[in-house]
């Protein structure tokens, strides 16, 4: 699995006696399937806590069956239907002229679905990694734990955590990435952590298990099982975000929480198929 340039960074790591955090994100949950069984055995066969960013439409009774007995998977919020509602190139779910209150409507909705799903938490991933300008404030107002984008070492605001290293390339059609250009974008982000000083942030990998291809399995898993054994110490998201929260408490998501029901907002009744657009070079 090694390679040269990361086996020096690495080694870099211990001799300043530290040790490299891992998180672990799959994004496009909706309902049960082939490739979601497999990603759960993955995850239970090496020990690796997985966030499970689930799409809050269609098959939800589905997708809370194959989690009942997954007691590694954490279920978050990715979108509130992952329907594009923009114009041009850029997708996001929200466009740029609704209002805080109206996105505070779409997430408790999204939310409302989700909640009925085993170990789902109130952490946020927007889809297209789309940053509305009113989607941080909105979240807070909602009583979201956190959220999760792509990229950031370590944002100020309301705690979140975010994936750095894409399994997957997309421009062209999705495929896996490579083993190589993967290891060399982790050894970048080691080398990016060390000399910021900033050891404990950890490193976010991002898989879409309705998009992988052979070669990406095979390769998932193979990281998996060596990280788990050796060099790195994996973490749940839910864990880094409390600790990224600095001790801040979230307030608890009440199906209540919305006292006013505000202007009718339409919302897909189910989740869209696996789609992928060339949008700011990263995808949801």
């Amino acid at each position: 699995m090694l390679n040269l340039a990361l086996w020096l960074e690495l080694r870099r790591w211990r001799r300043a006696g530290r040790t490299a955090r891992l998180w672990w994100r799959d994004d496009d949950a909706a309902g049960g399937s082939a490739a979601l069984d497999r990603l759960l055995q993955a995850s239970r066969a090496t020990g690796v806590p997985l966030t499970l960013a689930a799409v809050p439409a269609g098959d939800m009774a589905g997708l809370a069956a194959r989690l009942a007995r997954a007691s590694l998977v954490t279920v978050v919020q990715h979108g509130v239907d992952h329907q594009n509602r923009r114009s041009g190139p850029a997708a996001g779910e929200f466009p740029h002229d609704w209002s805080r209150h109206e996105l505070e409507i779409a997430l408790h909705r999204g939310w409302s679905l989700l909640q009925t799903v085993p170990r789902a938490q109130p952490i946020y991933v927007p889809p297209w990694n789309d940053v509305h300008p009113e989607l941080e404030a909105a979240l807070g107002a909602g009583g979201y734990a956190g959220w999760s984008v792509n990229g950031e070492l370590a944002p100020e605001g309301l705690a979140r955590v975010d994936a750095h290293l894409d399994l997957m390339r997309w421009r062209g059609g999705a495929r896996f990435r490579g083993r190589g250009r993967f290891l060399k974008t982790l050894t970048g982000e080691l080398a990016r952590r060390r000399r910021a000083g900033l050891w404990a942030a950890p490193i976010g990998v991002l898989t879409h298990h309705l998009a992988h291809d052979e070669a990406a399995w095979r390769f998932l898993e193979a990281f998996l099982a060596w990280t788990a054994r050796d060099e790195f110490a994996w973490a749940a998201l839910s864990d880094l975000l409390a600790a990224a929260g600095a001790g801040r408490e979230a307030v608890a998501l009440e199906p209540q929480s919305l006292k006013t029901p505000g202007p009718q907002l339409i919302l897909a009744a189910s989740a869209p198929q696996p789609r992928r657009e060339a949008v700011r070079g990263a995808r949801g």
